[in-house]
């Protein structure tokens, strides 16, 4: 199991087996589009977004413990998610499949609405490639398989898939079993998260 931590400037997923910096606000240059990241942040820091996300989903959740206790997880995947829309300025479409909720979706939309406004997040998919999918394991999912194969399907070739599951179900099983080398980060005994590069 890993931990996820600010160390300076980065933020970091560190466990027994690996050390990985998932964002560096000192390396401005190495993403993708050369884009600094001061571009984005004039009036807000990746860590006050972070913990206003925090605050936001407590009280979107209603304080429900079972929930809230994953907080870490959140934040981690609100980090990886900043870090794709950091590698250019162009906007993005984000397609998420998988349980009803919109506890994953409500994160992602606050970020939209400081990196990228004019990027569009749907649920499902309308026939166009994305740039980006989501699929959200907190909660359930009624058929983890096509949920799964769907949102790999219009990914993008270069897009990226995020997937984050709480508990051991269904659709953690089926995306375990379509991506069995793919790298995952465990941050509880029940929570996982996805990177998956097309």
């Amino acid at each position: 199991m890993g931990n996820f931590a600010l160390e300076g400037f980065k933020y970091l997923y560190k466990s027994e087996e690996a050390y990985e910096v998932l964002l560096d606000l000192e390396d401005w240059f190495s993403n993708k589009g050369r884009v600094p990241f001061h571009d984005y942040f004039d009036n807000t820091t990746v860590s006050t977004l972070i913990l206003n996300n925090l605050d936001a989903h407590a009280a979107f959740v209603g304080g429900d413990p079972v929930i809230s206790q994953y907080d870490i997880c959140y934040a981690m995947l609100d980090t990886m998610f900043i870090r794709e829309h950091t590698r250019s300025k162009e906007a993005k479409l984000i397609i998420e499949y998988g349980a009803s909720n919109d506890y994953i979706q409500k994160h992602f939309l606050n970020i939209l609405a400081e990196l990228k406004p004019e990027s569009e997040y749907i649920k499902e998919n309308d026939d166009r490639k994305s740039d980006m999918v989501v699929l959200n394991g907190v909660g359930e999912c009624t058929d983890p398989e096509v949920a799964v194969k769907n949102a790999y399907e219009v990914l993008k070739d270069g897009g990226v898939l995020f997937a984050m599951c709480i508990g051991q179900t269904p659709l953690k099983q089926e995306i375990e079993r379509a991506f069995p080398n793919e790298k995952k980060y465990l941050l509880a005994p029940d929570c996982v998260i996805w990177k998956v590069r097309k």
